[in-house]
């Protein structure tokens, strides 16, 4: 294999002493010496930074090796006071704008690594959590060597493993670093915990990538792997390669160790030729994702896809993505440079802006590596577990739901295809088995609708779960057009009539499912519903049209928009917590402790909504001496208590509280805040362990110490905990 060439640039501390000064210069001049130097080989940029950032040389000024020595034998150094302020947060803001661009001498979009090496005499006078973050989101690798800073900044700003103190680094050391052949790899905690997944990488190698950005993509393949805990009982990969025909490169079962899969990455041979997607997507469905070729599904082993392409598919995606996503398969699209976005959404697994990750280069995957890579391995956790547990939550509420009355209106017009028609009668019959059915308690009806509405049974029809169930099984699809405004008005009488069967009044609901525009006026039939009380769901599918949705439901929150109907099952937790939760809030009381992340990497605007958040819950909650008591813990590098649990018994006092909170800043210890916040479920902080205790965790997941055990120290004490990230 060719020497791997990258761009370094050094960025020192213009305060550090004169002898260190010598050391770095005495370094520089090693390093200078050893590497191979020039335009077309390792290219070195220089720069101090204190108060402000002084430039020495970029990437591109200097041609030549000898060039290169001159220039760092010429170098001088700054020589600050130490009372001058050492802004490294804006020296990183300027370098990530500066040093590492194209007119810069910057090599990134041809694919070359971009190294950033800081050399801290002391602690940064500026916050640099944003920044570090911002820097190596960018595809910067960051390499961190103290010459008197704190390893606890040092970890903030480098990128994992690349943190030293200057005793134990060496030239040898940092030549390993640039030019070894991949980065070394790091298994981030969420990477440690994904223990079980079958992923298959479906690769676009058409003619308009080229050999030069396919090899980005196998680097950026590479790197995504290494990160993933590969093995027959761990982590399985498999890898589809596509252009008018797909070829299956590595199946599921193919490779049992992590470094021949890597080594057989570095060799993947690329073709050119069409972008036939929709065939790349069947192939995998039917000859990947299948037991004999290593898929564990059938043992309930998550089914992962990640598409990888840069340009519109030539041929069907829309179907080819539903049937694998029907299939049990969460797809992720990845689009670059050329790619269309519409698409890349239709492809992926619902919500979008969870599976859909675009990048305007091919030189940019590099910077998305992380993000996929947390990205994947959460949810691989978090839907092995979450979804079962968050189900049996939802279940046990809407058991408590004791009353209510829920009409379906659902569109079986000619543009739905019988697998569609099929995917909403699902859809209903998750309803029936979440609620407890009878005439005392919730009753089902469904109403369709094509040219015109008809019933197909009422609210009186069916009075337990099995015969209401079979009626759903056997609803037939007729055809025709849409007229969804003609169709509310047929629901008027039905709520009136629903109201005398039942001889009081209840909470009445309406889920509308269409596919299309209506034809006729919605606006006036659905406002004289909501006037009659009823709550509206809209739900729109593939060509629906939302101001349309939203004209329907009345309200964004119960607006909701998929591209495949194969989604419904994804948005059908969401609808039937918002109808338990109204009642159930009010029932269980309980201990309720929020612990906020309130360290300098979480931005202004996020730290607000965390607080609209906990107001939310607590305006929602039954809030009482002897109802829901709620406290809240700030935590950064340290933790700060803002009230315990039996300091506050009203609404308003609570969140005039939570109005008063300030954001602390400084590092992300949330192992030591949860340690910290257990003390206080203690009956002696005010805690009462005999009721259920909550404890919900905000943070934007990027924990600088040991997480895993407090927690399960926690919940071994009885109490449940929720995390919640904040996204990037």
């Amino acid at each position: 294999l060719a020497e791997r060439f990258a761009d370094i640039f050094f960025l020192l501390d213009g305060g550090i002493t004169p002898a260190q000064f010598q050391q770095v210069k005495s370094f520089l001049t090693r390093l200078a010496n050893q590497l191979n130097f020039g335009a077309s080989a390792h290219r070195l940029g220089l720069a101090q930074y204190g108060q402000n950032v002084q430039l020495e040389f970029l990437l591109n000024q200097h041609q030549t090796k000898e060039e290169i020595q001159a220039a760092v034998k010429r170098f001088q150094h700054l020589r600050l006071s130490s009372t001058e302020p050492r802004n490294l947060g804006a020296a990183l803001a300027y370098a990530s704008n500066n040093f590492f661009t194209k007119a810069a001498g910057s090599r990134a979009d041809q694919g070359y690594r971009q190294f950033l090496v800081v050399l801290s005499g002391k602690d940064s006078s500026d916050p640099v959590f944003k920044e570090s973050r911002l820097i190596k989101s960018a595809g910067i690798t960051v390499v961190g060597i103290g010459l008197g800073a704190s390893m606890e900044e040092l970890r903030v700003v480098a990128t994992t493993p690349y943190i030293y103190q200057v005793q134990a680094i060496t030239v040898p050391v940092l030549k390993r670093i640039f030019i070894s052949e991949e980065p070394e790899t790091f298994l981030t905690g969420d990477c440690r915990a994904a223990k079980l997944a079958d992923i298959v990488f479906i690769v676009d190698e058409s003619g308009s990538i080229g050999d030069q950005n396919f090899q980005l993509v196998c680097s950026f393949l590479y790197s995504i792997i290494s990160g993933l805990e590969i093995s027959p009982k761990r982590v399985r990969v498999g890898i589809v390669m596509y252009n008018n025909e797909p070829r299956a490169q590595v199946y599921l079962n193919t490779f049992k160790k992590k470094d021949e899969l890597l080594n057989f990455i570095n060799i993947l041979p690329y073709n050119g030729g069409g972008t036939n997607t929709g065939a790349a997507l069947n192939f995998s469905r039917e000859n990947i994702f299948i037991t004999e070729k290593g898929s564990r599904k059938d043992k309930g082993v998550e089914q992962v896809a990640v598409v990888i392409t840069d340009g519109k598919s030539q041929d069907n995606v829309i179907q080819a993505a539903a049937d694998l996503r029907r299939a049990g398969v969460t797809v992720y699209s990845v689009g670059v440079q050329n790619a269309n976005e519409h698409e890349l959404r239709q492809m992926a697994s619902y919500p979008p802006q969870k599976h859909v990750f675009i990048v305007d280069s091919f030189a940019k995957l590099k910077s998305l590596e992380q993000s996929l890579q947390k990205t994947l391995c959460y949810n691989i956790i978090h839907q092995a577990v979450s979804v079962s547990v968050r189900r049996t939550g939802i279940k046990e509420g809407c058991v408590q739901t004791d009353e209510a009355d829920i009409f379906f209106l659902i569109d079986h017009s000619g543009s739905i295809y019988p697998s569609d028609f099929e995917d909403m009668k699902q859809f209903i019959l998750e309803f029936i088995d979440t609620f407890r059915i009878g005439p005392q308690y919730v009753r089902l009806g469904v109403v369709k609708y094509a040219d015109s509405p008809n019933m197909e049974f009422d609210l009186t029809r069916y009075v337990d779960k099995d015969t209401l169930k079979k009626a759903v099984e056997e609803i037939q699809q007729l055809g025709g057009g849409t007229e969804t405004g003609k169709a509310l008005e047929f629901m008027g009488p039905l709520f009136t009539t629903a109201k005398t069967s039942r001889g009081h009044k209840v909470p009445v609901y309406l889920v509308v499912i269409t596919d299309g525009k209506s034809t006729d006026e919605v606006k006036a039939p659905a406002e004289a519903l909501r006037l009659q009380g009823v709550t509206i769901y809209a739900i729109g599918v593939k060509e629906a049209v939302v101001e349309q949705l939203g004209e329907i439901s009345g309200n964004p929150k119960r607006t909701f928009f998929v591209n495949n109907f194969d989604a419904l099952n994804l948005i059908k937790d969401d609808i039937i917590t918002d109808i338990c939760t109204t009642d159930v809030c009010k029932d269980v009381p309980g201990d309720l402790l929020f612990l906020i992340d309130s360290s300098g990497s979480i931005y202004p605007e996020d730290y607000n909504k965390m607080k609209e958040f906990m107001k939310s819950v607590v305006n929602k909650s039954f809030v009482g001496q002897n109802e829901v008591h709620v406290g809240v813990m700030q935590f950064s590098s340290a933790q700060r208590l803002e009230f315990p649990l039996n300091r506050y018994f009203t609404k308003k006092e609570m969140i005039t509280a939570i109005d008063g909170m300030n954001q602390i800043g400084g590092g992300t210890l949330t192992g030591g805040a949860i340690s910290e916040v257990s003390q206080y479920f203690d009956p002696a902080r005010g805690g009462r362990p005999d009721l259920q205790q909550r404890l919900v965790v905000i943070t934007d997941g990027e924990a600088q110490d040991e997480v895993k055990a407090p927690a399960e120290a926690l919940r071994a004490q009885g109490v449940l905990v929720y995390a919640i990230g904040v996204e990037e």
